[in-house]
This record gives structure tokens, C-alpha cells and sequence, in this order.
């Protein structure tokens, strides 16, 4: 896949680059159906050298982790060193308005989450609504790793360590998301859960917004809304 094949074939952009955001389109494939492609090349400079190759691969590496596992994007191809392909997996987004979920959705989107982290990847970012679609069959898919966390390969403890914290914020998000959409099917169980505060929760809210900020500052050069 060319640049040139991708902007002869693109459909729609869901989101447009500025700052740390990449583009990110949808495009028609030759072999039939379609792709989303991620793109930092109009990213802010400093960003786009230092930063977009790294989540590149993290996230390509993460995809493929998850190869044939149904939910997940599959990885498509790595373009260059500013953007890579991926599966659309269609659908529609919990951020749509007056969406209506199937009864068993939230289960099923705990299996798949589990699913997941038996691939040794953690999401980090399952409290957006947007990270999560209703698929065409009603079947639940979670999109965008760009913030997820792998675990290690070998032996790290501290690596691992994340990982386990980082797959129970997973496991948490989807309650959040269960109790937002869903109140009426939490378990008692699940409430008291919901009941009891995240270890380490608050601290790892404010490292990410700090990370996030520090980069906006030091490698961009317009405001994000």
C-alpha cells in the first residue's frame, strides 16, 4: 500500500492531524473491503521525528498480538515509518446518540477484553466510549491501542507488574461503561467493585495527563483541544 494508492482510495477521515493527533481515514482496499489508515506525516514536526515512530510500532506490535482474534483490528501492513494499516472493523461507536446495545453486549465485551489481555496486551484507554463499537453482527470490537501497554516477553517483574495493574483498569473500564449504558444489568457483585477505588488510580490519572502535557509542550507547536 502507497501513499499514492491511499489518497486515490480514501473514503472518509474520522479524525484530522494536528499537534500529537494523527489522521486517521478509511480506505478502500483492491482485494475488497476496507482499511483505516493511521498518519502522523502532517503531525506537528518535532512530534512526527521523535515520538509517532515509536507508538508506530508499539501499536503495530500490539496488533499483532492480537492476529486473528475477532473485536480487534487486524493488522494490515506498516506504510512508512509515519503511518500503518489496520482492519476497519465498522460498526458504530458507543458515542453514538440514543444507541441500543444488545442485552448480552457488556458481557461479551468483558470476554473480549480478557481475550486481549490473554494476548499480553493491555488497552489503557477503555473509559473513552469511542474505543469501543457495536459491530454489524452486535457483537462488541475495541479499537485504538495507541495507548496500550504490553506485557513483557521475559522475565520483568516490574513490566509485569503494569501489565497486571493496566488489565485491571481494563477489566474496571468496562464496568464504567456497563454502569454509563447499562445500569440495570450490573450485578451486585459488579457494583461493589465500581464501589471500591482503582489501587494506584489516581496516580496513574495524573503520570498521564502530566506525560501527555509535558509532550504537547516540548514537541508541538498548536493548541489541542
Amino acid at each position: 500500500m502507497t501513499r499514492e494508492e491511499i489518497e486515490q482510495s480514501t473514503v472518509t477521515f474520522l479524525r484530522t492531524a494536528g499537534g500529537t493527533r494523527p489522521d486517521v481515514r478509511v480506505v478502500e482496499l483492491k482485494s475488497g473491503g476496507r482499511a483505516v489508515v493511521k498518519d502522523f506525516r502532517r503531525s506537528d514536526f518535532l512530534f512526527r521525528l521523535l515520538i509517532a515512530p515509536i507508538l508506530i510500532s508499539r501499536e503495530c506490535g500490539a496488533l499483532k498480538r492480537l492476529d486473528g482474534l475477532a473485536g480487534a483490528p487486524q493488522f494490515i501492513c506498516r506504510i512508512d515509518r509515519c503511518a500503518f494499516a489496520m482492519e476497519d472493523l465498522g460498526g458504530v461507536s458507543l458515542k453514538a446518540p440514543d444507541i441500543k446495545l444488545p442485552d448480552d453486549f457488556f458481557d461479551k465485551l468483558a470476554g473480549l477484553v480478557r481475550e486481549i489481555h490473554k494476548r499480553g496486551v493491555a488497552h489503557c484507554d477503555l473509559r473513552s466510549a469511542g474505543n469501543v463499537v457495536l459491530r454489524s453482527d452486535g457483537a462488541p470490537g475495541v479499537v485504538d491501542f495507541a495507548a496500550c501497554v504490553m506485557r513483557g516477553r521475559g522475565l520483568n517483574p516490574f513490566i509485569n507488574f503494569l501489565f497486571r495493574q493496566f488489565s485491571a483498569a481494563d477489566d474496571h473500564a468496562v464496568l464504567l461503561l456497563k454502569r454509563k449504558f447499562a445500569p440495570d444489568k450490573l450485578t451486585e457483585d459488579e457494583k461493589r467493585t465500581l464501589d471500591t477505588p482503582m489501587p494506584y488510580e489516581r496516580a496513574a490519572v495524573w503520570i498521564g495527563k502530566s506525560v501527555r502535557n509535558l509532550v504537547r509542550r516540548l514537541l508541538t507547536k498548536r493548541k489541542q483541544s
